[in-house]
């Protein structure tokens, strides 16, 4: 059984609590948001199989099987939210902000710190569809590429901003990251990374970068997989309302454009490097009819030039992919470009 997780959304007194039962403050320590290979991503979009060895930074952790159904309240966060999740996930979330809320120095990203505790945590596709309604699932121990990046960029958040830094602060951010206005609804979920980018970055959790050079090419986004995919989709096919919200999705981000570095152009050169950072968010453009992209991941600079940190359908793991950017993306000829953005330094 899973944790079923809610958020107040006003201040709860002491006999509200009692009413619920078996209510824990929101700190659970002692004090405490098929492409070519056939991978589908959690988000809902199908994935290619691409990409990226295992330094266990942070140890997989095994299904959890002793998950428990609770409700909780926090008394300081102002809405409500229902996810499910287990004490590991809770734990190792923790564990991991109160690591970083005791490090001497602040790292020069934190997207890459928090993105290295997870190397070696297994690659699983369609976490997020494995119920029949909507809830916000927290997986920490099966990871694809979109919740990978999503919980970097939520841990990320924590440590941005004055929250408690905790697992409710977590669940918050993760939340404005992952659904449309922070809205919990499969529908208002972004499974296009076109609609995560452009409501993230209303949301003000990142920015999207577009210099020119070295962005010189222009997408002209034209999408309808999803929709004309439905039966691939647990959570869509035989659902006409959520169908005709996913339909309103794509028409919203079909017809825009927007500026993405050619793959061929990706070097190691001073423009990249002041261009685009260690733990910018790296989209992988593609040419597929009905799709924005195929994969995402995180920057990282290596000496010998630009590679990439991401949950791989290939090497079934997460991993610092070894090869540089660019020859992956070579061996992937859908994949034509990478438009980059940046998480905001400031919390939600």
């Amino acid at each position: 059984m899973y944790f079923k997780f809610i958020l107040a959304s006003q201040i709860l007194n002491l006999a509200s609590l009692l009413a619920v039962g078996q209510t824990r403050s929101c700190t659970f320590e002692p004090h405490p948001k098929s492409v070519s290979n056939g991978v589908s991503d959690s988000k809902g979009v199908k994935k290619e199989n691409i990409d990226s060895h295992q330094d266990a930074h942070l140890s997989p952790l095994k299904s959890s099987s002793d998950k428990v159904a609770n409700l909780c309240a926090d008394d300081n966060v102002h809405y409500q939210v229902e996810a499910t999740y287990s004490q590991a996930d809770v734990s190792r979330i923790n564990s991991l902000l109160r690591e970083a809320s005791q490090l001497k120095e602040k790292p020069k990203s934190w997207m890459l710190w928090f993105g290295k505790k997870f190397i070696g945590v297994p690659y699983v596709g369609g976490t997020l569809d494995r119920a029949e309604e909507e809830k916000m699932v927290i997986n920490t121990s099966e990871l694809d590429c979109t919740t990978f990046v999503e919980i970097v960029t939520a841990l990320t958040r924590c440590m941005s901003g004055n929250g408690k830094r905790d697992f409710s602060d977590f669940c918050r951010q993760l939340q404005h990251v992952r659904y449309i206005n922070g809205e919990i609804a499969y529908e208002k979920r972004q499974h296009y990374f076109t609609v995560w980018i452009s409501d993230n970055v209303e949301e003000g959790i990142v920015t999207d970068i577009q210099n020119n050079p070295p962005f010189t090419k222009v997408q002209h986004v034209s999408v309808n997989w999803m929709t004309t995919h439905q039966q691939s989709y647990k959570m869509l096919k035989n659902n006409a309302k959520r169908l005709q919200g996913i339909k309103a999705l794509e028409e919203q981000i079909s017809g825009k454009s927007y500026r993405y570095i050619p793959k061929e152009q990706i070097v190691d050169s001073r423009l990249f490097r002041n261009t685009i950072h260690n733990g910018d968010i790296l989209v992988m453009i593609t040419n597929k009819k009905g799709l924005d992209t195929t994969h995402i991941g995180i920057a990282s600079w290596h000496q010998d030039g630009l590679h990439m940190l991401n949950a791989s359908s290939i090497h079934k793991k997460v991993i610092d992919e070894p090869m540089l950017l660019r020859t992956y993306m070579m061996k992937h000829p859908s994949q034509i470009g990478i438009r980059v953005c940046r998480v905001v330094d400031g919390a939600k």
